[in-house]
């Protein structure tokens, strides 16, 4: 616990002392991370489409006719 808040208190000092540093860490982070996240989707959505669907999940509609 104590740890943390140090931890968060350094942060937070850091930010304020450095701050023109931290945006350019972010502008040079975002676009990677954009690419990251884009293979990471395109990779969810070939898995999803190569996987054979099965019938389970779905169920027939019910019998009203008695």
């Amino acid at each position: 616990m104590i740890f943390g808040l140090l931890a968060l208190a350094l942060g937070l000092v850091g930010i304020t002392s450095w701050w023109w540093s931290v945006t350019e860490f972010l502008r040079g982070a975002a676009p990677v991370a954009l690419i990251f996240l884009g293979m990471l989707a395109v990779a969810a959505g070939v898995q999803s489409v190569r996987q054979p669907r099965t019938g389970k999940g779905f169920t027939s509609a019910p019998d009203i006719d008695g």
